[in-house]
């Protein structure tokens, strides 16, 4: 048993290594998409690439039994090994940047760090100016190559460059404002030893005549050691992940949580437990290879298991979602009406009001600002498009008369069916009618048909009227959101900067119509200008004119930008009556057609005279001048003047379409 402790050891100290290489890459993924855009994140992912690469080699020499391979990964470590300093400084020089402290000399000593360390890999993968390789017996416990003359200099600059390290990021505890902040910056401090700690090769101080199996009291310190580093890791990114997110703290925090719990963690349990079948005895008689897949399948359904059922108490525990206005939030989007949810529920009153009165269809249909829109239909509505595009009858009896139909008791009788209003709680706003095909010539409802048709009638109106109030709160939330996007950023730039990025104006909209891909953005909202993500989520919803429209169109942002949209395509329609095929009426014509009409490019081209090609063309232009009159329009909103006339605004159109 005590011959055996050794390998045990050496055993477990290679699954906790494997667990670090799985954690650090699942960190590396879940901060790829935004490390990209901040400085510290791509500091951060590039030192935690270098230290799972250290690891990784770690752990195949380890396991490797032929020489040449362990030469060779050795070398590879040292791809770790050589970048880990210049990375950890450049991290810190990124915190230390967040802080408000502009990078004067930092800024030329990143890249040089960056080049030494390549210098130093150089060194290691092809020479032995850096380190050399005596391994005498491919079966130690410990290989490791040994130190070649450049090897002090390359600790001492590892060791500097940790320490100038540390220096920038207590710079940065020292410049932190609030109590948060240099919570956090503190907490990184304490941890910023894990990198050096984790990868610094000290078996090479030791030189080649050191022992080659290691002793059994020294285990327990290197596996010590690597669960320090590991837990130093985990604290280090919890604390990293709010840098570069305009997202609120609790928003990043359950986005980590969830992610650590569905790969790493996930991926870690899985890897003990292939680890533990593989080397135990045969399970019930059978192979290692089927207890190997039952085994594996069984983990992964049962920790994906576990980390469902147990979703709320971990969050609770973690002190995840547990503001009162999340809670709040968290059950509304549990019990929103959707389109769906309402026309299940109208189809289930439509079905028991076919049923209670003995008639084959039955149907509801919504007023909305764009006519009657049937919502539910239960049976054969052949004459729906009819029906609902009739005259006035749904105006339901108006007292100006027009062609509504006459009421018979509370009934209309419309043709084949027999119509009744659907009225708001208070009665004074009609929502939408029910319909049910007519049994005879006049209404003929018992009282108990009536009294039932009334509770239907009554559940249907109501919830008609839940989704309007839905619509209406969804349109206030919309509207606020370009306010709160930015109150969000703001929050985020001030966390470290303090004063500076308070001080600072607030970003000018104007920074919009600057973009390079404004045209883009005017395209892309046109081609979506009757509903789409293209429209409702646009960086146009930014301008200050949409906010200013705002007030007019419902709180609506959506309503806004299409008005401003339609506004700017109005300013390209020459004076005079229209002419489908003269110059001047092209712009405005291939606009009007192909994205208010929403006609396809081959009848806008038949009926303008023109080819597809040259379609394309022209429509580019058209763009681009309605481009043109939404940014005139925006810097003179900002200016406080008066938007650009439309007649000022077609002369400058006129020029444009000579010039080309």
């Amino acid at each position: 048993m005590v011959e055996q402790l050794p390998d045990f050891l050496a055993l477990l100290n290679d699954i906790l290594e494997a667990v670090i290489v799985i954690f650090g890459s699942a960190v590396v993924l879940y901060n790829l998409g935004r490390s990209l855009n901040d400085t510290v994140m791509r500091a951060f992912c590039a030192l935690i690439i270098f230290v799972v690469v250290a690891y990784l080699a770690e752990l195949m020499v380890s396991r490797a039994i032929v020489p040449a391979s362990i030469e060779r990964f050795l070398r590879f470590q040292w791809l770790g090994i050589a970048m880990v300093p210049a990375a950890q400084f450049h991290l810190s020089s990124a915190l230390l940047s967040t802080t408000g402290m502009l990078p004067h000399r930092r800024r030329f000593l990143v890249p040089l760090g960056y080049l030494l360390g390549l210098a130093f890999l150089s060194m290691a993968l092809f020479s032995d100016l850096l380190v050399t390789n005596p391994i005498a017996n491919p079966l130690s416990r410990i290989p490791h190559l040994d130190s070649g003359p450049f090897f002090p200099v390359f600790a001492v600059y590892f060791w500097a460059v940790t320490a100038a390290s540390i220096y920038n990021v207590w710079r940065a505890r020292q410049r932190c404002i609030t109590r948060t902040t240099r919570q956090r910056m503190t907490s990184t401090l304490l941890t910023y030893m894990a990198a050096p700690l984790g990868v610094f090769p000290y078996l090479l101080i030791t030189g080649s005549e050191g022992q080659e199996i290691i002793p059994l009291w020294l285990w327990p310190i290197i596996i010590l050691g690597n669960l320090v580093v590991g837990l130093m890791f985990g604290v280090l990114t919890a604390h990293l992940a709010y840098f570069g997110s305009a997202s609120p703290d609790r928003v990043v925090r359950v986005r980590l949580f969830k992610f650590m719990a569905r790969v790493p963690l996930a991926g870690s349990i899985v890897l003990l437990v292939y680890v533990l079948i593989s080397r135990s005895s045969p399970i019930l008689g059978l192979p290692t290879e089927t207890a190997l897949g039952f085994s594996l399948v069984a983990t992964v359904m049962l920790v994906e298991w576990a980390i469902h059922a147990y979703k709320k108490p971990l969050e609770r525990l973690f002190q995840l979602n547990n503001d009162p206005d999340v809670r709040t939030i968290q059950r509304l989007s549990e019990r929103l009406l959707t389109t769906r949810d309402l026309q299940q529920f109208l189809e289930s009153i439509l079905a028991a009001t076919c049923e209670a009165l003995r008639t084959p269809t039955s149907f509801v249909a919504a007023i909305t600002p764009a006519g009657p829109q049937v919502e539910a239909v239960v049976g054969q509505l052949a004459e729906s498009g009819e029906i609902l595009q009739d005259a006035d009858w749904w105006q339901l009896a108006a007292s100006n008369g027009g062609e509504a139909p006459e009421p018979v008791g509370e009934f209309f009788v419309w043709r084949n069916y027999w119509i009744r209003p659907l009225h708001s709680r208070q009665h004074d706003l009609v929502l939408g009618i029910l319909g049910i095909r007519a049994r005879s010539d006049e209404p003929d409802l018992t009282d108990a048909e009536e009294e039932i048709f009334s509770r239907l009638l009554q559940q249907a109106a109501e919830a008609l009227e839940d989704r309007i109030l839905q619509q209406e709160v969804f349109a206030t939330v919309e509207g606020l959101l370009p306010q709160i996007t930015a109150f969000q950023q703001r929050r985020s730039e001030a966390t470290f900067g303090g004063l500076p990025a308070l001080a600072q104006d607030s970003p000018p909209n104007s920074a919009v119509v600057n973009d390079p891909e404004f045209n883009s953005m005017v395209r892309d909202a046109l081609t979506h200008y009757w509903g789409g993500p293209k429209l409702t989520s646009s960086p146009l919803m930014r301008l200050q004119i949409v906010q200013d429209a705002m007030a007019e169109h419902e709180n609506n942002p959506t309503k806004a930008l299409r008005a401003i949209l339609n506004n700017a395509i109005e300013l390209q329609k020459p004076e005079g009556e229209r002419n489908m095929t003269t110059a001047e009426w092209i712009l405005y014509n291939i606009l009007e057609l192909k994205f208010v009409q929403g006609q396809r490019v081959r009848d806008v081209a038949r009926r303008l005279a023109m080819s597809e090609s040259d379609l394309y063309r022209k429509q580019r232009v058209a763009i681009e001048n309605v481009a043109r009159a939404i940014g005139t329009m925006e810097l003179a909103s900002q200016d406080g003047e008066a938007p650009l006339g439309a007649e000022e605004e077609v002369g400058e159109r006129e020029s444009v379409i000579g010039e080309r």
